[in-house]
């Protein structure tokens, strides 16, 4: 498997693009702005499918042109339809370069499913809490997960924006740091990336909204 992150946009939004190598087949994640860049990444590969962790803008921004140009389907959780053309700020969409409208999905990611790119296995982790329907890809045999907003290095993703939700986002934190092994490379919706491993023992902001969902349950 080969993955190109592109930071695209003026927040750097991390555009994943996974490609199979044996087949030559690809899968375009988050294509939030900088379309021309992300078909560039993609020559010479068989474009499979258009996925996103979740719908706001910045990380949709750009499914509208990539599927008219590359006639393959757009899918998403559908609990995040909602927020496909909400512009959250006033003049946000213009400002991260989204092309709207987005279109509706062609399908809707379950939590659970696997996506194949060739013979690379994209398992989908419904991962509700910045929004309502985000998910991660985890390719297990890569030891990668495509966290999206949910997960950053020494960070964790905003609960106060539309769909957001703070109890849900402890739920789905200790279910990938509790799931996934901690060898494993995480690629962040924005900025650098990280491993499994490290967030546990060096994101003050995770270990603290651990510590407190644990005491919740007593």
């Amino acid at each position: 498997m080969i993955l190109k992150v592109l930071p695209v946009g003026p927040l750097s939004m991390n555009c994943s693009v996974v490609i199979d190598e044996e087949s030559s087949q690809s899968a375009v994640i988050d294509p939030g702005a900088d379309a021309d860049a992300i078909l560039k990444a993609l020559e010479n590969t068989e474009p499979k499918l258009i996925l996103a962790t979740h719908g706001h803008i910045d990380h949709v921004g750009q499914v509208k042109k990539l599927r008219e140009q590359l006639k393959i389907p757009f899918l998403m959780h559908k609990a995040d339809v909602f927020l496909l053309n909400d512009p959250i700020w006033n003049g946000f969409d213009k400002y991260v370069g989204a092309d709207l409208p987005c279109p509706e999905p062609d399908g809707f990611l379950e939590d659970g499913q696997e996506l194949f790119v060739g013979s690379t296995k994209l398992k989908v982790l419904h991962t509700p809490g910045h929004t309502p329907g985000h998910c991660c890809f985890y390719i297990e045999d890569q030891r990668v997960l495509i966290a999206g907003d949910l997960l950053f290095r020494s960070s964790v993703g905003r609960w106060d924006l539309p769909g957001g939700d703070l109890q849900q986002l402890k739920r789905s934190l200790h279910r990938v740091i509790s799931e996934i092994p901690e060898d494993t490379s995480v690629v962040c919706g924005h900025g650098e990336g990280t491993t499994i491993g490290r967030e546990k023992r060096f994101n003050p902001l995770l270990r603290d909204i651990l510590s407190r969902w644990q005491s919740s349950l007593f």
